[in-house]
């Protein structure tokens, strides 16, 4: 059973004003003295079944009320099942149901039980209505899960604002089970993209598990991680600016004759120039530095032809004699002079 689970109960426990039921006195036998016959087995109490099953469905524990339950329908006389109200036994009827598994059922005996109790007193058990309160927003939690598991994510945050509901009409004993249903719903809208409705509902779990738990505990360290990481996506960065970071990192590895570093970088960045998301004087410097970094790896053909692409926008947006142009001008006729030498020692 959750850590969550158990604690709410003992809250609700306490609000209700139940206690653990004693345990029965061991029989005292006095020493020397022998029984004539075996204890004789006394007959079930129908109210302390009630009581014992009550306190562990306000603990959350449907696996250990759900027999008790049984136990106490199967032994009510019909005299007393006339005495008992409608809304005890259709609560009853629905914890057996959901230990069973059988949610629908028991969502159904749940509503059927607090419609009841509105009708028989008026609203005036407070206990039994929190109890199936609770019950029926643990259920729907359930169901929510069921929907996420089969991706049904719409269905999954319709119940879970239901349970929600139920919950903050429990407060504050119901505060740790707020903030847990909040987190559910956040988590859901941010598998939906919905990144700034996550943000908003882990804001609000966020002082409600602060305040129920300790400031270690993994489920609030969870939370707050989750919370800055449901902020607005972060800016996509200027493609400018990173072909220029490119341009300028490319460079560098040119200098220290890092030929194939640099090769790289540059080609990126021309890549990116090439949307037109700059001058054409930036692309015509960033192929500039490609056509000398292929020069320098011995890629005569594509050195010449980037080059003179380079010089094709260097020489209308700086001059002919600007130094970038005169650098990469020297560059192509080097490359020019060379090709034929090459040629003539093959």
């Amino acid at each position: 059973m959750p850590r969550t689970v158990l604690r709410l109960g003992a809250a609700l426990c306490a609000i209700a004003g139940c206690a653990a039921p004693a345990a029965p006195p061991l029989d005292a036998v006095e020493p020397g003295t022998e029984a004539l016959s075996p204890p004789v087995e006394p007959e079930p109490n129908i109210d302390a079944l009630e009581r014992e099953a009550d306190q562990y469905t306000t603990l959350g524990r449907r696996d250990l009320a759900a027999p008790l339950y049984a136990r106490a329908i199967e032994l009510r006389a019909p005299a007393d099942a006339a005495r008992t109200s409608d809304a005890r036994s259709l609560a009853e009827l629905a914890v057996i149901e959901h230990d069973r598994g059988h949610l629908a059922e028991a969502e159904h005996f749940y509503r059927r039980a607090l419609a009841a109790e509105v009708e028989e007193d008026g609203g005036r058990d407070p206990d039994l209505r929190a109890r199936t309160l609770a019950s029926l927003a643990w259920l729907l939690g359930e169901r929510a899960a069921v929907s996420i598991a089969h991706k049904h994510r719409g269905e999954a945050i319709d119940l879970y604002q239901q349970a929600l509901e139920i919950w903050q009409s429990l407060q504050p004993a119901s505060d740790e089970l707020v903030a847990e249903t909040l987190a559910n719903v956040a988590l859901v809208e941010r598998a939906r993209g919905q990144r700034e409705k996550a943000r908003s509902l882990l804001a609000r779990a966020l002082p409600l598990y602060e305040k129920t738990l300790a400031p270690g505990d993994p489920t609030l360290v969870r939370v707050r991680a989750l919370l800055a990481a449901s902020g607005p996506p972060p800016p996509e960065p200027d493609p400018a600016e990173v072909a220029r970071a490119l341009d300028r990192e490319g460079a560098a590895y040119l200098d220290k004759r890092e030929y194939q570093r640099a090769r790289v970088l540059l080609e990126r960045a021309i890549s990116i120039h090439e949307r037109g998301v700059t001058a054409p004087v930036e692309l015509g410097a960033s192929l500039s530095y490609l056509g000398r970094t292929y020069a320098a790896l011995g890629d005569r053909e594509n050195a010449q032809y980037v080059l003179q692409r380079s010089l094709g926008l260097l020489e209308p947006a700086l001059g002919k004699f600007d130094p970038l142009t005169l650098a990469t001008r020297a560059s192509l006729e080097k490359v020019r002079t060379a090709a034929p030498a090459s040629a003539e020692t093959r």
